[in-house]
């Protein structure tokens, strides 16, 4: 998640349209957040590019499935929001959880998972 932090520390363009800055930081967080999820055990991983925002759901190998949502870049840093859900469409789950964005995200989401499982 190395080149996804350097970019989410930077200073988003604000625009009604898609920027090429956040176009370009949606991919890299894309393929580096799955890449992280299928090391933790992930076997299904679904993720959404709204307006400065990305969100989406993923499954581990025991079945566990958990929502997730980074805010909006321009506005919101520091935190993505991860929470459990029941299925791909729980957009309601259980309880929410903030865990650090800025830093040692791999660290952070393990031992979110491991103490929510």
């Amino acid at each position: 998640m190395k080149k996804t932090l350097e970019l989410y520390k930077k200073e988003f363009e604000s625009s009604s349209g898609l920027t090429p800055q956040f176009k370009n930081f949606s991919m890299t967080f894309k393929r580096e957040f799955k890449a992280l999820l299928k090391e933790l055990g992930a076997v299904e991983i679904n993720i959404n590019k709204g307006h400065f925002y990305l969100s989406g759901f993923f499954k581990l190998k025991d079945e566990r499935i958990y929502y997730f949502s980074l805010s909006d870049v321009r506005i919101f840093k520091g935190s993505m929001l991860i929470r459990t859900a029941t299925d791909f469409k729980d957009y309601t789950g259980g309880s929410n959880n903030d865990i650090n964005f800025n830093e040692d995200i791999e660290e952070n989401l393990k031992t979110f998972l491991s103490q929510n499982g």
